[in-house]
């Protein structure tokens, strides 16, 4: 098709897809009054300025992934009017060229070697790209997730301590973004070229790490290259019941030597010295509530050049684990439960004891691992919270965790997890200054999710205030929230959105002035700059765009 497809409240497919991938949304019951369906950027341009001309508020759906109500929910100040989704899930597919001959259809001038459009869902973008080029993005491994939103954000994921952050190899994009009378969209491609005086070259910068929807609507990405595929890899899954930290103390000892590590070793993450060089070596620590399950390490290892058979080059798993086995005070459970996203069940009796670091460990065509790593977890409702660590784990800190996660049973609490993973290396070597992004987190050595789930709605009041109580503890001394003052914390992840942090308090009656602080810390001003002269009118908003005017 190359016109839309549009779909109302008389649609029988109305039901399902207002809805994303998490059900808590909409909220109120009703959420949007359409949906258009497109598959190409003309049915895109077509459908944003149908929806405009008939005055809706529109928002933009990739994958659908979207953690809080921005894409599904009407706006509470705005219910009355009318609510249009851009659903892009459909507008998939790469183009790759060695030569670097590709061009966007709206500037010839800049060559790339690769597009994706920005439908294209994660695992459907890793495999082709590894079939057609033999190159990946380092972005995340979570299969239904958008590259919409996923890229603009950032995108982060299990190669990005070996590659940096997807948006350090953004090179160009084409967005669609209002007119200046303001009634309509128009197509521009921005690329680092583009001209500073008029403010095309911020436009792609924002693009490069500042979030989807708030500027306009992405419907290509350009790179002038990507990374080579690995080849192989290892991944290795241990378990620790909560009775081996039968006091706090040894938990906190577990964990300020997971921190120690990769602070000690960050430096060598692209070492001359394969022995050290442990870029390609990256870790999800899941703290998981005792309702929940074991205490979970999942380690994802590759070489520098993509292999992992050359003498000492598989010394930085070696060490690593040896290091958090021993800092557990108690041999790990080798366990087969596999999951990069949500709750993993506790362990059984019948699961080995770690033995051997490399005969534990699952060496695996890369390409098949990334597959099995693929799941989005379950469709249901979900709270997050993010931030980033560049601190050890103070007492308070510790104190927070054991009073929250290894408080008595709560089956309410049965899908509840802090996961921390491993951050730094290749992001934290970008020069901003040679190519500035929109994300200024480039100090942090760990990068945390708050996670909750739930199915039955009854549940949503107890399992959000669960979450918001630990963060307000674990950040006490920060005023509940990780702001950057004491340099032990580098604020929040876009991608992980949280409208608690825009408010003072959870009655989100007043806004709190620094909120953007802790999204896009120095980056603001030029990004506040940015919307001011490409979307005047605050055509692309929601509770935690890009504002007008500083809070």
């Amino acid at each position: 098709m190359s016109k839309y497809i549009l779909i109302d409240r008389n649609d029988r497919r109305y039901e399902t897809l207002k809805k994303g991938f998490n059900l808590r949304w909409p909220g109120n019951g009703q959420g949007a009054d359409f949906i258009y369906v497109c598959n190409s950027p003309d049915s895109v341009w077509a459908a944003a300025n149908d929806a405009l001309k008939k005055n809706y508020r529109i928002t933009v759906r990739s994958g659908g992934h979207c953690y809080e109500g921005f894409v599904a929910n009407k706006l509470a100040s705005q219910k009355s009017q009318k609510l249009a989704i851009i659903d892009l899930g459909l507008m998939a597919g790469i183009e790759f060229n060695e030569q670097r001959r590709l061009r966007s259809h709206y500037d010839k001038s800049v060559k790339y070697k690769v597009r994706i459009s920005s439908g294209n869902q994660n695992w459907d973008g890793f495999a082709a790209l590894y079939k057609t080029a033999n190159r990946t993005i380092p972005g995340g491994s979570c299969y239904s997730v958008g590259a919409g939103g996923h890229i603009s954000g950032g995108g982060y994921g299990l190669l990005s301590r070996l590659h940096g952050l997807t948006v350090d190899w953004l090179s160009g994009v084409d967005i669609l973004v209002p007119s200046k009378t303001g009634d309509s969209l128009e197509v521009r491609h921005v690329h680092e070229g583009s001209d500073e005086a008029d403010g095309e070259r911020d436009l792609f910068i924002a693009c490069r790490g500042a979030g989807g929807g708030n500027f306009g609507i992405i419907i290509n990405y350009y790179f002038k290259e990507l990374p080579q595929a690995p080849q192989q890899a290892y991944l290795l899954s241990l378990a620790w019941p909560w009775s081996a930290f039968d006091n706090k103390d040894k938990l906190g000892h577990f964990l300020n030597e997971y921190w120690r590590w990769f602070n000690k070793n960050d430096e060598y993450w692209n070492s001359d010295d394969l022995s050290k060089a442990n870029g390609g070596l990256f870790a999800l620590l899941k703290l998981q509530h005792r309702s929940t399950g074991d205490i979970n390490l999942l380690v994802h290892y590759t070489g520098m050049d993509g292999r992992v058979d050359g003498e000492r080059q598989a010394d930085p798993l070696i060490d690593f684990v040896t290091h958090m086995n021993q800092a557990a005070g108690r041999n790990a459970f080798v366990t087969t439960q596999d999951a990069l996203f949500g709750p993993i069940r506790k362990h059984h009796s019948s699961e080995p004891k770690l033995r051997n670091v490399l005969q534990d460990a699952r060496l695996m065509d890369w390409l098949h691992l990334a597959q099995m790593l693929n799941g989005s977890g379950n469709n249901q409702s979900g709270k997050y919270k993010s931030f980033y660590q560049v601190g050890d784990f103070a007492d308070f800190e510790i104190n927070a965790i054991w009073q929250y996660f290894n408080q008595a049973d709560d089956a309410l609490l049965n899908q509840a997890l802090l996961q921390i993973d491993s951050y730094g290396g290749c992001i934290n070597a970008n020069n901003e200054q040679a190519h500035p992004t929109s994300i200024y987190q480039r100090r942090s050595i760990l990068k945390s999710q708050l996670q909750v789930y739930w199915s039955d709605p009854r549940h949503e009041r107890h399992c959000v205030e669960w979450c918001r109580g630990f963060y307000k503890a674990f950040f006490e001394q920060q005023g509940g929230k990780p702001f950057q003052d004491n340099q032990r914390y580098q604020g929040c992840y876009i991608n992980y959105p949280d409208i608690d942090m825009k408010y003072t308090d959870d009655s989100h009656e007043i806004v709190d002035t620094r909120w953007l602080e802790l999204y896009y810390g120095d980056k603001r001003q030029m990004l506040i700059r940015t919307k001011i002269r490409f979307d005047p009118k605050n055509i692309f908003r929601s509770e935690l765009s890009i504002p007008l005017v500083h809070p």
